[in-house]
């Protein structure tokens, strides 16, 4: 028994100094994130987890033979739960088809700030299939700063701006040229020029960063003018860098912290928490995660939804230092079933304690309408939805230079209670898409 002791002790020890040689030669601790797993797997799973796996399975070897039993049993039993999720439940269904660029080059291309940027002065050709079956194939088309172009009825000086943040809701994902909520937005505000600063798979960090960093003066001429944000509920899993966001598109999303009550930039989600998401990483890995669609974390808190309005309340005043802006509001979008709709809730109760004005629009069409999103398996705004939008976005937002104190709350409901926990859950496409 003492050998088999002191031969478990040494194979733990030699997979460790493997290990912990690697990682030295390679960095040192900044070695262990997920770029190094996707960018330099042979390495870091032979000579780095490998080693450590052995060290982990001989230092349990070790303990008292009962924990070591009770240990081993668990680990069986989730590799068996592992193997049946993997025989007896179906994958969801595959999506595929990015956008690809006319003549070559990245759609998506790498921003030290932002993540990533669109391509500029592109025309853009996007084809979606889910399960093999085409569910749209549209063109876009970009201008010289990388937003994707408004076109407009009649051209020459407007009275002012409105200017669209956002995601692929915004920026028309799915959708031609004039079916985009900024376009039909301009079609009925013909005085204001519109720009769609929407980008598929940004959030609320995307939006301060712009703030910050974007030369949005330089972008716009105009003098004056308004600004929306479309915030859906999937954007808080954007803020605090869910498993299902920090692991694939957002892995470079940058990471905020609330640092005395304002959010402060840590780097971005692949290095300013590394170890955190490279578990998140690992865990995605497994049936559960692929096939359950299980994201983490499981909930959402009262601090998640803090974080997302104070992201939100920062970008509007930064942004109101740089372009001369009328009103800046942030629209709640659509909800589709009551867990979005609770989710919605907690966000709304932070937006409203942070004193951000917002337009509720959670409930402005029937959820259950085909006609409103791009297909059945696809909950992205249709052409006719957006003009539904873009009309009642028109009267709220520019009737009125300023915020009035209430008659944007419309169906309010009860908010959730302080430290309550809401289970995320989304019905979009597939996590490893931006959307």
């Amino acid at each position: 028994m003492r050998r088999s002791r002191v031969i478990a002790l040494t194979a733990a020890a030699a997979g460790l100094a493997l290990a912990v040689a690697v990682v030295h030669k390679r960095g040192g601790v900044a070695y262990l994130n997920i770029d190094s797993a996707l960018t330099d797997a042979r390495v870091f799973y032979l000579l780095v987890m490998a080693p450590l796996g052995i060290a982990a399975a001989s230092l349990i070897a070790t303990l008292p033979r009962i924990v070591a039993l009770n240990v081993a049993a668990t680990v069986a039993g989730l590799l068996v739960l592992e193997v049946g999720v993997r025989l007896f439940v179906a994958a969801p269904p595959v999506v595929d088809g990015e956008p690809q660029v006319q003549g070559g080059g990245a759609f998506y291309v790498p921003d030290e700030h932002l993540g990533y940027t669109i391509a500029r002065a592109a025309t853009v050709d996007h084809r979606r299939t889910i399960g093999g079956t085409e569910i749209y194939h549209v063109t876009y088309r970009t201008d010289s700063v990388g937003r994707r172009e408004t076109p407009a009825s009649e051209r020459g000086p407007r009275r002012g701006f409105v200017a669209f943040f956002g995601d692929s809701n915004v920026f028309g994902e799915g959708l031609q040229q004039t079916e985009t909520l900024p376009y039909f937005t301009g079609q009925v505000t013909p005085a204001y020029r519109v720009y769609n600063y929407g980008v598929p798979g940004y959030g609320p960090a995307q939006f301060l960063a712009l703030a910050n960093h974007g030369d949005l003066r330089a972008q716009i001429a105009e003098q004056e003018g308004y600004v929306a944000f479309l915030l859906i509920p999937a954007h808080v899993s954007r803020v605090v860098g869910s498993s299902r966001v920090s692991v694939s598109w957002g892995r470079h999303f940058p990471y905020y912290v609330e640092d005395h009550g304002a959010p402060a930039r840590r780097g971005d989600f692949a290095h300013g928490r590394a170890l955190t998401t490279l578990a998140y990483f690992l865990w995605t890995r497994s049936a559960f995660a692929e096939r359950l669609g299980i994201e983490l974390p499981l909930w959402y808190t009262e601090r998640d939804y803090r974080l997302t309005a104070r992201v939100l309340k920062e970008a509007d005043r930064q942004l109101k230092q740089r372009l001369p802006v009328r009103r800046s509001v942030v629209v709640l979008a659509q909800v589709y079933d009551d867990v979005q709709r609770r989710t919605m809730d907690g966000i709304r109760d932070a937006l409203r304690r942070e004193r951000v004005d917002y337009l509720d629009y959670t409930g402005l069409m029937d959820a259950r309408d085909p006609r409103f999103r791009v297909a059945e398996q696809d909950y992205h705004y249709s052409g006719a939805a957006n003009e539904i939008i873009a009309r009642r976005l028109a009267a709220d937002l520019l009737q009125t230079a300023s915020p009035a104190p209430s008659p944007h709350r419309v169906a309010e409901r009860t908010p959730p209670s302080p430290g309550s926990r809401i289970r995320q859950a989304s019905v979009s496409t597939d996590g490893q898409h931006r959307h």
